[in-house]
């Protein structure tokens, strides 16, 4: 079943009130009665263990006791940020999705210089990645909704490269350095991973992300898709970094 996040808004005292489509979803397809038991999240690291305690039809609302809480113990030590070229199709939202499920901490889709896809409207589109990222951080258990952020330009993109601790670029002519020979014993405070659109980066971005301090690093003898790089490097630094 996973948790649901509520909004600060909906949190007053020892009560959750949820409303809307989360609130239809809770009594007409997951059909929540009264005295059920879930498992709410402030989407601040804090988990509530709540009991239904009444609901009405029309406006849908459900009022929820808290009974307990205690701090989210999914969230890595350390944060990702994936900065993913944007791919064609919906390829995105399945990025997205897995991506949180895996444990990113927040996603920056980048246009680069072979992104062939375009964002028209992005009020939709924001609002479209938003819902898919707290669906994946219901499910997976997260202690907070991961941010999708607009989508930007590689030159605005490449600018934050100095934010992070460690910046890793999955390249596929790199045959030599992996993640795992890129780190050192100890998980940093933040790691920038950056992955190329169909196509790859070109040499001239690789060349501007190395003069950022990224480090390009190969994922194995195969050649992965866009939509599955990202997961198998996230994968591969949790699997290095996380106890």
């Amino acid at each position: 079943m996973g948790k649901f996040f509520f909004k600060p808004e909906e949190h007053t005292g020892e009560t959750v009130i949820i409303t809307g489509n989360t609130a239809h979803h809770m009594l007409h397809v997951l059909r929540f009665r009264i005295g059920q038991e879930i498992i709410l999240c402030d989407g601040r690291l804090t988990d509530f263990s709540a009991r239904l305690a009444s609901f009405t039809e029309r406006p849908t609302s459900i009022t929820f006791k808290l009974i307990s809480h205690s701090t989210s113990k999914s969230e890595a030590a350390f944060k990702i940020t994936l900065y993913q070229g944007l791919p064609k199709s919906d390829k995105m939202d399945w990025i997205i999705e897995k991506c949180i499920e895996a444990g990113v901490h927040k996603i920056v889709p980048v246009y680069t210089a072979r992104t062939v896809s375009k964002v028209k409207d992005l009020t939709k589109k924001s609002e479209r990645f938003m819902r898919i990222a707290e669906s994946a951080a219901s499910q997976s258990m997260r202690g907070i909704i991961p941010e999708v952020s607009l989508p930007k330009s590689f030159a605005d993109a490449i600018s934050e490269c100095g934010i992070h601790d460690l910046c890793l670029v999955a390249y596929e002519n790199e045959n030599a350095s992996t993640i795992k020979s890129s780190i050192s014993s100890l998980p940093p405070r933040s790691v920038s991973l950056w992955v190329g659109p169909e196509g790859g980066f070109e040499d001239s971005e690789i060349n501007a992300l190395k003069e950022k301090g990224t480090a390009p690093i190969t994922l194995g003898p195969r050649i992965l898709r866009t939509e599955t790089a990202g997961l198998v490097a996230i994968s591969q630094i949790l699997c290095l970094w996380e106890t």
